[in-house]
């Protein structure tokens, strides 16, 4: 075994929670409510590790996936199904997997085929308990994909549509706004308030920007200019009855006029600070005990994800409050202060975050050796916690040769846990303020005051309002459906329905429809794609009733620019173009649905079902009469209504079981007869050629025995995904990438990396292509509680 090599750049980053003691909590309305909307939404977080932040065409995404409980990180140990979309700039899904997690964790992979449009794309992952609290909620990644030769395949309706994306995001990167937050919420009068502001434009890309603040008599009264990312802050002391304005100039631009928030007379000024190992929450008002509705008296509140630190009652003594608590008490993250009025109405908020210094240590230590004429590196990973302890975990680990230049939306397990997540909007480089080479505290407190809180608003929750929890934590797949009496237009109860499952199982299920005609197989695990027949025995009148799936749509998603979209590089044809049939088309662009009951004309614009049980017409004729929509009479003679041509007959094609006949045979048949009449019309008509310019009237006789049939339909469904077994990137940059950029390439995917009882894990990999350097990147979290990253540069001899 040869000598280890040399290892530089190590940065490495975890947290560790630790829990406050509720030793100073003051019970009050507020604390009760927040107790009891933690306690029933029971808040999920979901985390993606991907093994690189940029792709081409003919890649893989592979990924690690992490599910732990949004208020302590702690891994869930309850198995759950995790739903991941891969969805373009048009709002198209082009890739979705199903995983089931163990202890929190699932592994999975998308192929990005070499007919994928190079552009934006969004990746999203969330558990079916998430949809209960909006896509708000949901984990997402932005990525730009690249297919440097598709331009040689790009359907001319793509090649307008990345034209006019093109021209919205120009004309959105060139828009700019300018947003004030004064701290606490509200521009306080005779208090001097902090106030911070975000010059970004309609992405959402911060701006350098400066200007001065005025008053209602132009005096110039406070100068400021962006600190970090568009962002910045200046003191302001607000005077009653004065109106204030910010001329600000954008990147240089010509000054544009903002006007400030309208101070208020009541309410509270709020300055937040970590000092001496405190945090320290400064509060005052510029009312006196002289003033109407002044009680003296707040109620603060602080938590951190929902777990409460610390509660109690204050009262003002000459116009300020101080609170000061113990930093040890928080857990790292963000803290979400609250002030209360003596009614229990929130007056002010705040957000604060707190680096702890409790940390992971990871140690990894390489060497090259030979198997079998065959040379490998061997990685062993130790991973220590503050105090020297081994900590066992799951952890995922990306090797990358080539290029580290990876553009795009890289953030980590703990920026996306610790700050995005919590944070409303979508947060410009956030893994930039977690950096522990930096003091950055005061751009994260900007980044605080700029943002709101995602989680919760106090109004619904002291409300007692709950998300509607419609759905329930599922780790199983299901088949969920409707059955609809076509005749009548109404849910059908209590019916049976049968499904088998296909594709090598044979497995057969029976249900019944609920009151609402909804029914549900549940409990399925099957890999995969699978087929599945969902058949149901005919109604009383002898005809089938409508299936229709539920929860099982591909469309009616959407794409929203954002300062990770660029522009899309393809807005012209190559000078090899061809057609390519599936160039840019969705894998479920298909139905999934294919019907086994007669409908050889395709779908008809209407169909009259026979209830002989409740026949009251003499014959057809007089069915058509009163049922046919758009059907006018003369005499004996039927037209639908709309315009024919003076060449071709206005006169409607009659059909009986698929067989041209007359319209007396068809009219003069008894009801009784006949089980259903398909009427076509219009472009629908148009598959009979010039002999169903006037409509078509097709009547199917009733079979002898026919009572009781079944309409079978037959479904592709999504199973759980199976992963594939890593294989390295074929070429830097992907098939796709025929640019000459180098990008970083895939050398080692481990999934499933976990430490034992003494933080250890060793892994082995070939050392074939592998030049100059390589990058580790690891991500996970401790079985006992822990958010991990690390990145390191390893530089070879």
């Amino acid at each position: 075994m040869k000598t280890p090599f040399l290892l530089t750049t190590i940065v490495f980053l975890v947290f560790i929670n630790s829990y406050a003691q509720n030793a100073n909590i003051q019970k009050s309305e507020p604390v009760e409510k927040l107790e009891e909307f933690t306690r029933q939404a029971a808040h999920q977080k979901l985390y993606l590790h991907l093994n690189k932040n940029q792709y081409s065409a003919g890649e893989e995404i592979w990924f690690n996936a992490y599910l732990v409980n949004a208020v302590t990180h702690l891994p869930e140990t309850e198995a759950a199904n995790i739903y991941v979309d891969l969805i373009n700039s048009s709002g198209v899904l082009m890739g979705k997997r199903i995983l089931l997690s163990e202890n929190g964790i699932a592994e999975g992979d998308i192929n990005l085929p070499l007919t994928l449009p190079d552009g934006n794309y969004y990746i999203r992952a969330y558990t079916n308990w998430m949809k209960n609290f909006g896509e708000d909620y949901f984990f997402t990644r932005h990525l730009y994909i690249k297919n440097n030769k598709y331009d040689e395949i790009i359907p001319r309706s793509e090649i307008r549509s990345n034209r006019r994306f093109n021209n919205d995001i120009q004309s959105m990167a060139s828009e700019y706004n300018v947003l004030f937050f004064p701290e606490g919420g509200d521009l306080i009068n005779n208090v001097v308030n902090r106030v911070a502001f975000k010059a970004k434009n309609s992405l959402g890309h911060g701006m350098e920007a400066e200007g001065v603040i005025t008053d209602q008599n132009g005096n110039e009264l406070v100068e400021f200019s962006t600190v970090y990312n568009g962002m910045g802050s200046f003191e302001l002391e607000p005077q009653p009855g004065s109106v204030y304005t910010a001329s600000v100039s954008v990147n240089g631009s010509r000054p544009m006029m903002v006007a400030l928030p309208v101070a208020r007379n009541e309410g509270v000024a709020v300055k937040v600070a970590r000092e001496n190992g405190n945090v320290l929450i400064d509060l005052a008002t510029g009312q006196s005990d002289g003033d109407q509705g002044y009680t003296g008296e707040v109620f603060v509140l602080a938590h951190t994800r929902g777990e409460i630190i610390f509660s109690g009652s204050h009262s003002f003594s000459g116009g300020a409050v101080n609170v000061s608590i113990p930093e040890h008490r928080f857990p790292g993250g963000i803290a979400h202060i609250t002030v209360f009025s003596e009614n229990n109405v929130p007056v002010a908020e705040r957000l604060l975050f707190i680096d702890r210094e409790d940390s992971f240590s990871f140690s990894p230590r390489v060497v090259r050796t030979e198997h079998e004429g065959q040379e490998y590196y061997g990685l062993q990973l130790d991973v220590f916690d503050v105090d020297g302890n081994p900590v066992e975990g799951h952890f995922s680990m990306s090797v990358l040769g080539g290029g580290f230049d990876t553009p795009g939306s890289s953030a980590n397990i703990l920026s996306n846990l610790m700050l995005s997540s919590d944070l409303k909007g979508v947060i410009e480089n956030p893994q930039h303020y977690l950096d522990p080479e930096k003091d950055l505290s005061d751009e994260l407190d900007l980044l605080m005051m700029t943002h709101g809180w995602r989680r919760f608003d106090w109004t619904s929750v002291l409300a007692g309002d709950t998300p509607d929890l419609t759905h329930e934590r599922a780790s199983s797949l299901s088949v969920t459906g409707k059955l609809t009496d076509p005749a009548r237009d109404e849910p059908v109860n209590n019916h049976f329905v049968q499904m088998k499952v296909l594709s090598g199982h044979d497995d057969t299920f029976t249900v019944r429809s609920n009151n609402r005609g909804v029914f549900i197989f549940d409990g399925l695990q099957y890999p995969d794609n699978y087929k599945i027949e969902l058949s149901s025995n005919r109604l009383s009148g002898d005809y089938p009733p409508d299936i229709e799936l539920i929860g099982n749509e591909i469309s009616g998603y959407t794409y929203t620019p954002n300062i990770y979209t660029n522009e899309p590089q393809v807005t012209s044809r190559g000078r090899n173009w061809r057609r390519v049939p599936e160039a840019g088309r969705s894998p479920f662009e298909e139905s999934s649905e294919k019907g086994t009951s007669t409908q050889q004309y395709g779908i008809p614009d209407q169909t009259i079902y026979i209830d002989r049980e409740k026949i009251t017409q003499r014959s057809v004729f007089d069915v058509l009469v009163e049922r046919a929509q758009g059907l006018q009479v003369s005499g004996n003679r039927l037209m639908f209504r709309g315009p024919t041509s003076i060449n071709l007959s206005s006169d409607p094609m009659f059909m009986l079981d698929g067989v041209q006949t007359s319209s007396g045979v068809v009219l003069g048949m008894n009801p009784r007869e006949v089980e259903r009449i398909e009427i076509f019309r219009g472009t629908s008509a148009s598959i009979f050629g010039v002999r169903g310019s006037g409509g078509v009237i097709i009547a199917y006789q009733r079979r002898a025995g026919s009572q009781g049939m079944q309409d079978v339909k037959e479904y592709l469904m999504i199973g759980y995904h199976s992963p594939r077994e890593f294989y390295p990137d074929i070429l830097a940059g992907g098939i796709g990438n025929t640019s000459g950029e180098q990008t970083a390439r895939t050398i080692l995917w481990q999934p499933n990396l976990t430490t034992d009882a003494d933080g250890t894990h060793t892994v082995y990999f070939p050392a074939q292509n592998i030049k100059d350097s390589m990058k580790i990147v690891i991500e996970g979290v401790g079985a006992k509680g822990g958010i991990g990253f690390g990145e390191f540069t390893l530089e070879l001899r």
